[in-house]
């Protein structure tokens, strides 16, 4: 009886396993076409602060408490970031990204995904990072050939003040 069990037992295991093995190689997932490929938007940056900082009078001072006197106050809250992508003329991406952390003061991050059939085209990148109303502090304007299968990464360079593509 109990030789009966153990072989019930593998006789299951084996089936799951079968499964198993058999779902871990198909169906194939492919995360692009073959003539696809990938762009992707990928950035954190500060935007500009809310307001510039103050220069604080006597008299402000004195209203103040002791410890809490500053010659200058300077506001830790930072803009929002606006960002337009688009591709061939034709918008894909457009949005307002608030600023991270407690005080409204850390990085916006940009990450989209974009699959887009491979082959020549022209991208064009806008970040407003102040409070101006139109136009881009920041703009990026390019003819790129992108390979099928391949990634293409466009990422913005604090230093050097400018979109980067990798």
């Amino acid at each position: 009886m109990r030789a009966v069990i153990v072989l019930a037992r593998l006789v299951v295991l084996g089936l799951f396993l079968a499964v198993v093995g058999g779902l871990s190689n198909a169906p194939v997932y492919h995360r692009l076409k073959p003539d696809q490929a990938l762009v992707r938007l990928a950035f954190s940056h500060f935007g500009r602060p809310i307001r510039e900082c103050h220069r604080l009078s006597q008299a402000e001072l004195n209203a103040l408490a002791p410890n809490m006197r500053k010659p200058v106050d300077c506001p830790r809250q930072r803009l929002p970031i606006q960002v337009e992508f688009q591709l061939d003329g034709q918008r894909l991406f457009m949005a307002t990204v608030a600023a991270t952390g407690i005080w409204g003061d850390g990085e916006a991050t940009v990450y989209e995904r974009f699959p887009v059939n491979a082959g020549p085209h022209r991208l064009s990148i806008g970040m407003r990072d102040s409070a101006r109303r139109e136009g881009f502090d920041y703009q990026l304007d390019r003819r790129v050939n992108i390979q099928p299968l391949r990634n293409l990464v466009i990422g913005f360079d604090p230093g050097l003040k400018k979109f980067v593509i990798h």
